[in-house]
């Protein structure tokens, strides 16, 4: 499978990397990333089609401790992008187009597109039930000021 969703559960919406490095630090690591890719899509090879790359947060997410762990970049086009992020493309009306590029790329029928949402989004609600520690250790020696504080950690203490 070249295209896969990674959907980020409930409870860990709207605190992702970019949120909790400086600008700075942020636009180092995509241009990085981007160089790293020669300015393509990883996934679907495109240039983004004349819109500039977006850089995608790739997390593991261990279910019995609940640590939702950075482990790498990834340079994609806006409609893999979208894909990866399939339940704000829903909530945004973007999933029409954004399950299409799922099945184009991963050469798929409408019905093996489906049988893979419902799974996804399965998981998806399980790990939403629950609240995700952040580890962003992976940035360790990549030459970024590490937050004391994630963001995270801020809201769950009230800050």
């Amino acid at each position: 499978m070249k295209l896969t969703i990674e959907l980020v559960p409930q409870t860990c919406f709207f605190s992702n990397l970019r949120s909790n490095l400086s600008k700075k630090d942020w636009d180092m690591l995509r241009q990085q990333c981007y160089f790293r890719a020669n300015y393509r899509c990883e996934i679907c090879h495109s240039t983004g089609n004349g819109r500039s790359l977006e850089c995608h947060e790739i997390w593991n997410y261990d279910d019995e401790t609940h640590v939702q762990s950075l482990t790498g970049l990834v340079a994609l086009c806006r409609d893999c992008h979208r894909v990866k992020h399939m339940a704000l493309a829903r909530k945004m009306g973007w999933h029409y187009q954004a399950e299409e590029h799922l099945a184009e790329i991963n050469n798929w029928n409408q019905i093996q597109v489906s049988r893979y949402l419902d799974l996804v989004f399965d998981v998806f609600e399980q790990r939403s039930q629950h609240d995700w520690k952040l580890d962003i250790s992976w940035l360790a020696g990549m030459g970024v000021t590490l937050p004391d504080m994630l963001d995270r950690d801020a809201q769950l203490q009230g800050l």
